[in-house]
């Protein structure tokens, strides 16, 4: 008998109505039901899973903009069929072609440009706007390293400093495997969210439902935050508040006092835990000698630490006795305060605070990673196979990519650029730079649902199908459960729109690729998911699969209740706060030295002129820039700038005026929204708003990447929130 389950969550139909299951085919951090209802083939209505909610079997329901998908399929600036650019780059000129002349003059490009430049010096800027095990931009990689290669952007946008940290830390590769099972947050005494927030940006499908099931079983929560989130102001107990890029002296600071006051578990560090003191690695460079400044002779106390962060030493220390004598506790660090010029440094001192306090691979403790346990129960991808050549360069740098070239160190001067389901022009780091860094790019294909501001810039605009208009399949990725989703089609593709996967097929013969695809979309997907379902046609025909769960709902309990036998993967094997690989290379990418131990930087930013450290959160209303076309959805989390009332009086702004948010290298307008719910000093823009410059080049729409700056940390993360704004009206 098969341990998977197979049920359809959604209504029975209505007489003439035909009920589709799938699922949003966007990278929010859920993977919810969406149920499609479909008359005379149109869909009329979307519903979503409705059933009760069980923590022992969870139902999967959608957030608005799942429910709000019709607004998107049938909105009346969806792309409908191939175009060439007939104006100046970004005038939003376009005139209609036949698909055989966009594909022929695709190919042609593409051909001169390998020829001429070589293979780096096409770009894939293709991103998760259109994602599932099948379509998408698997779809484009394989093309592309197929056709002999490309430039790749490496680093993860949202997760680098994690996925480098629990490398170097755990030694795992798959990073979303490395935290806990939402199952678990039941078995904590406390939890420490530490800029995590699934309230506003979708964490897990139930992620929610299980912080509350935890919190009415007793489990205090504390939320470190520079904003009070939806999360926190739903389910914290305390809500604490810290300057954006100053969480790493934080932790350290909670850490010297664990040390100090000898709260660590010496015992569970001496067998588990690389690093924490003298012994294997050389002599004062331990973490204990940097806690009590035994090298620098500056002890990391909460003094020191409530001067950079704003929080005050009582509540450091206080924080710090607590996290140490509450067992078991957890820390969920977040990604966005990983998302800093030294964004690497806050998750190694967050691993290290659940490590010496024992907090790692037990069940109601966590490993300080924000992710789950799960994986994706064997279920594959697309198969893209290898990059054939070496040229590789990290996310953030984009801007500075397209404007200095092999006069920077870059791997070639770019003159093409591929964009399948991508808005990186509107998502990476200075908008305003990356537009104004296009002339050496000859050619620019967009392939996508919506004229974004990514697909304005194109020179051929290819309207691709969206999820409701194909058969794929999806699994979560947040530690969100154990299923997949079939996602069924609903409606015919829509006008002129094609598949990704059937776009790359019909250029792959256009540029003499052999192999590229000789299998339906049903061939496919039976392979992809052959080795977790065992029976398709009930997976297909259901909608959702429901695979048995691990026997550990925590990462590295297998290391830590067997460490013989099940080491760490990582050189000494064993936790690794003082880092082996560090040590033997503390510049892996050439973008900055990162010592062996977690370590306190502070940014070097002009807080003189720019007096406001700006940081840019989800918002509910969009998953990064999709969705950011509809009005509709808008409303359920509107576009404006939150301000303390400190800071809105110390400049005479009202909330709901219109205000002029600006530095060295952009500006926006949007309204003010002046709130408590925001630290002193700090304002926040949520990201993903299109970017829309006027004749002067100021955004009128609140892009909060005009004022990001295109630089990486040392890891190659993102900085969204390492960067300094002043505020005027407008």
């Amino acid at each position: 008998m098969s341990a998977t389950i197979y049920e359809a969550p959604r209504a029975v139909a209505k007489l003439g109505e035909t009920i589709v299951t799938s699922t949003c085919g966007h990278n929010c951090g859920g993977r919810c039901v969406v149920n499609a209802h479909v008359s005379d083939g149109r869909i009329v209505h979307i519903s979503t899973d409705a059933r009760r909610w069980n923590p022992e079997h969870p139902p999967l329901p959608a957030c608005a903009r799942g429910v709000g998908q019709i607004e998107r399929t049938y909105h009346p600036d969806r792309l409908k069929y191939p175009m060439r650019r007939s104006g100046p780059r970004g005038s939003g000129q376009y005139e209609g072609i036949s698909w055989d002349d966009a594909l022929d003059t695709v190919a042609k490009e593409m051909l001169r440009v390998r020829a001429t430049y070589g293979n780096a010096a096409i770009l894939d800027a293709s991103r998760t706007g259109s994602q599932s095990m099948l379509h998408g931009r698997v779809a484009a990689q394989r093309f592309l390293y197929m056709f002999g290669g490309c430039t790749d952007l490496w680093s993860n946008m949202s997760a680098e400093a994690e996925v480098f940290s629990v490398r170097i830390t755990y030694g795992e590769k798959d990073y979303k495997s490395a935290g806990r099972e939402p199952t678990d947050f039941v078995n904590s005494k406390l939890i420490l969210m530490w800029g995590w927030s699934p309230g506003d940006g979708t964490f897990g499908t139930g992620t929610m439902q299980y912080l509350k099931h935890a919190r009415r079983n007793g489990t205090r929560i504390v939320c470190v935050d520079p904003r009070r989130t939806m999360t926190s102001k739903q389910l914290a107990d305390e809500h604490i508040f810290i300057r954006p890029s100053t969480d790493a002296a934080a932790l350290i600071a909670m850490a010297y006092v664990i040390v100090a006051e000898n709260l660590h578990d010496q015992r569970y560090c001496d067998r588990y835990v690389h690093g924490f003191d003298e012994g294997q690695v050389p002599a004062g460079a331990s973490y204990k000698s940097y806690l009590l400044g035994l090298n620098d002779g500056q002890p990391k106390t909460p003094e020191w630490a409530a001067a950079i962060t704003g929080i005050s030493a009582a509540t450091i220390r206080r924080l710090a006795i607590e996290f140490a004598s509450t067992k078991p506790a957890a820390i969920q660090a977040g990604y966005a305060a990983g998302r800093t010029m030294y964004g690497e440094q806050f998750h190694r001192a967050a691993y290290a605070l659940a490590a010496i306090t024992g907090n790692v691979g037990i069940s109601g403790g966590n490993s300080g990673v924000s992710n789950g346990a799960t994986g994706r129960a064997g279920i594959k991808s697309l198969p893209i196979g290898k990059n054939p050549i070496e040229a590789k360069v990290a996310s953030p740098l984009l801007a500075d990519l397209l404007a200095r070239g092999k006069a920077g160190g870059y791997p070639a001067d770019i003159r093409m650029i591929y964009s399948s389901g991508g808005n990186l022009f509107n998502q990476c780091p200075n908008a305003g730079k990356t537009a104004a860094s296009l002339e050496k790019v000859e050619f620019i294909v967009a392939q996508d649902h919506f004229l974004t501001p990514t697909a304005r810039l194109a020179d051929i605009v290819l309207p691709a199908t969206t999820f409701w208009e194909r058969n794929d399949v999806h699994t979560p990725w947040a530690g969100a459960g154990h299923y997949a989703i079939y996602m069924r089609r609903a409606i015919e593709p829509m006008y002129e729109c094609r598949n990704d996967l059937g776009i790359f097929d019909a250029l792959s013969r256009r540029v003499g690729i052999n192999g590229y695809n000789g299998k339906s979309e049903a061939e496919w997907l039976r392979e992809l998911t052959a080795d977790a379902v065992d029976d398709f046609d009930s997976f297909a025909e259901q909608g959702v699969a429901r695979f048995p769960v691990p026997h550990d709902a925590v990462a590295f309990a297998r290391q830590i209740r067997d460490p013989e036998v099940h080491k760490f993967s990582t050189p000494s094997g064993k936790i690794e706060i003082y880092s082996s690989v560090l040590a033997a290379n503390p510049n892996p990418y050439g973008l900055g030295v990162i010592p062996p131990i977690p370590t306190w930087f502070a940014p070097d930013d002009d807080m003189q002129r720019f007096p406001l450290s700006l940081c840019t959160p989800k918002s509910r209303a969009r998953t990064h820039s999709i969705h950011g076309n509809q009005p509709g959805l808008a409303r359920v989390d509107p576009d404006t700038v939150w301000m303390h009332p400190q800071d809105a009086a110390a400049r005479g702004i009202v909330d709901g005026q219109r205000v002029r948010v600006f530095n060295d290298i952009g500006a926006t307008v949007l309204p003010a929204q002046v709130t408590d719910r925001i630290a002193p000093g700090v304002v926040s823009i949520k990201e993903g708003a299109w970017y829309t410059p006027g004749v002067d080049g100021v955004d009128s729409t609140g892009c909060a990447n005009v004022l990001t700056t295109d630089r990486a940390a040392p890891c190659g993360a993102t900085t969204y929130n390492t960067n300094r704004v002043q505020i005027e009206l407008a």
